[in-house]
């Protein structure tokens, strides 16, 4: 089946993105085809040449020639059908050339029999039927003329009769064979068909359910970081520490259905490289776990000391996801009792200025993850390798997988001799280069810690921005967290008083909600791009919205907005975004 699979293949290059199944099946079906019919001809061919019957092999060696053109064609075109009639026609040319050739052949008469096969199976039962009636009237001629008319052999009652058996039966076989095969792939249609609109109907439930879930929760995220900033208590900061830890874990959720919800779940999505430093990055990670006071779990952390004061450049959101996700597989999964887990880190190799840093959770008894039905010993590594297929299944696992490869790695799933569970993975960073000075930085807003450096808050002091926003309560909590950066900012409640004030007023930056009464966020931005069209400007448009499933960044960029943040978001990421779409002065 392989040869045979690898043939299928070739036969279908390159058209998998361009055509359906239904489409792709039908070119490889004749390509097939015309490759049989080649590779017949062609030894024909040189039977006939070796046997001196030149013009014979010649005919058939064209032909063969032909046919595999074909192939090429259907290939780089498309057009199976067309291939396919011309195909049957030259076939039945090229018999009818033959018989002409020599009459005394009996063979080629029975070859005659394949036409049915052929036309059915290439035009369908209808149109196969008629080609298949009008070559067998052809044929009859053969054996009912007068020899004064056509010049024909002799041929017995019994071979006739046989023939006509033959080509009867061939007959009938295809039609049977083509009714169900058309019927087979019909009840395939109508049940991929349901299939899909069952997976509409649960994708737009899981839409709306995430819309609702992530208003609230964003409001909770930047109402819990601004509290969390001012002067508390020891005990009310902890208490706070624990409503943002657990409104983090509550978003990894979130984010996870969104993954089951994409259609196109193996798609990569851009990263966003900034400066970071492992060992903070793995400390923040672990923290958000001890804030919860989770008694029965320890956590070791051992950073190699030449990345303890390293500054790399990558994606610390990604990273700091791969972690929560494979701490919340082993505590998910582990054993009664407390449990110790142990995360390390170091660096694996140097390629140029890229750095191998290598990443490592392991836990100090057995969790309950299915183990592998084979085992593999790792050689001196001491590791013994799982069944990745059968744990799979396991979200927190499969996300953590899906995003250690978009960030270039693999992981592996594997288990000490003493069946301790361990979560192996290995990741490329560029060396961070050296700061340059502030007036000169065109890259992110914001320092290594996070906060807002001096030349952004310049920036944004003088600049006036419009948030278009339906929900009364989202309007007050991100104006209030906006409010000590930015200089001006103005409220528009729909798409229409955003158009209203886009007339009256200039603005740097318009923060867009997408589902809004009167006018959706779409519809604004496309007639806001339509007015600057006449006046030649350009105001950058960031959607801030609470869908957040597949797509969803697509659309709003094709509806005319430079960019896209998902609620929740951290107020951070979103003054980073501004600065970088405000025009240097």
């Amino acid at each position: 089946m392989k040869p045979f699979s690898k043939l299928a293949g070739y036969f279908s290059a390159d058209l998998q993105k361009k055509y359906d199944e239904r489409v792709l099946s039908n070119i490889v079906f004749i390509n097939l085809l015309s490759f049989a019919g080649f590779a017949l001809f062609l030894v024909f061919s040189i039977i006939g040449i070796i046997r001196g019957e030149f013009l014979y092999g010649a005919i058939l060696l064209v032909s063969s020639a032909i046919l595999l053109a074909s192939i090429r064609y259907v290939i780089k075109t498309g057009k199976f059908l067309v291939a396919a009639k011309f195909n049957l026609t030259l076939v039945i040319l090229v018999l009818f050339t033959m018989f002409a050739a020599d009459q005394t052949d009996g063979a080629i008469i029975i070859w005659f029999s394949a036409i049915p096969v052929l036309s059915v199976f290439i035009l369908g039962i209808r149109n196969g039927t008629a080609v298949t009636v009008a070559f067998l009237a052809v044929s009859v001629l053969f054996f009912v003329l007068p020899e004064t008319l056509i010049y024909r052999h002799e041929y017995s009652s019994t071979f006739i009769i046989r023939f006509f058996g033959l080509y009867t039966a061939l007959y009938t076989i295809a039609v049977i064979f083509e009714y169900y095969r058309v019927n087979f792939i019909r009840v395939l249609e109508l049940q991929l068909l349901e299939a899909r609109n069952e997976t509409r109907l649960k994708e737009s439930f899981i839409s709306k359910l995430s819309h609702q879930i992530r208003t609230p929760l964003s409001n909770i995220m930047l109402v819990g970081h601004m509290v969390n900033k001012v002067n508390l208590t020891p005990d009310q900061r902890e208490m706070m520490e624990t409503i943002i830890a657990s409104a983090n874990n509550l978003v990894s959720t979130i984010e996870n259905i969104a993954e089951i919800a994409e259609v196109d779940i193996e798609s990569k999505k851009s990263t966003e490289k900034s400066r970071l430093n492992i060992n903070s990055t793995l400390e923040s990670s672990i923290r958000l776990f001890t804030v919860q006071k989770e008694p029965v779990v320890d956590f070791s952390l051992r950073v190699d000391e030449k990345l303890r004061n390293q500054e790399l450049e990558g994606d610390p959101v990604r990273l700091k996801q791969v972690f929560l996700n494979l701490i919340e597989t082993i505590l998910k999964n582990k054993r009664p009792g407390k449990i110790n887990i142990t995360v390390m880190a170091d660096i694996h190799g140097h390629i140029s200025d890229i750095t191998e840093v290598r990443f490592e959770l392991r836990t100090d008894k057995p969790i309950n993850l299915d183990q592998a039905e084979k085992e593999d010993t790792g050689g001196s590594s001491g590791f013994i390798s799982q069944n990745y297929i059968k744990i799979i299944n396991n979200l927190d696992l499969n996300i953590a997988r899906k995003i250690i490869l978009q960030l270039g790695g693999r992981l592996h799933v594997l288990h000490t001799k003493e069946k301790n569970q361990v979560f192996l993975f290995t990741l490329p960073f560029r060396e961070a280069p050296a700061e340059m000075p502030e007036e000169k930085i065109k890259g992110p807003a914001l320092s290594e810690a996070g906060t807002i450096t001096k030349a952004s808050r310049e920036k944004l002091n003088d600049i006036n921005v419009l948030l278009v926003e339906d929900n009364t309560i989202n309007q007050k909590i991100v104006v209030l967290s906006l409010n000590k950066f930015i200089g001006n900012i103005d409220v528009a409640n729909n798409g229409k008083e955003a158009l209203d004030k886009f007339g009256t007023s200039k603005y740097d930056v318009i923060l867009m909600d997408v589902q809004m009464p009167v006018i959706d966020g779409f519809l604004a931005t496309k007639k806001i791009r339509e007015i600057e069209a006449t006046t030649n400007s350009h105001t950058p448009i960031i959607a801030i919205t609470a869908n957040a499933l597949h797509g969803d960044r697509e659309k709003c960029i094709a509806a005319g907005m430079d960019d896209y943040i998902s609620k929740p978001f951290h107020v951070e990421i979103l003054i980073d975004k501004i600065i970088n779409l405000l025009p240097e002065k």
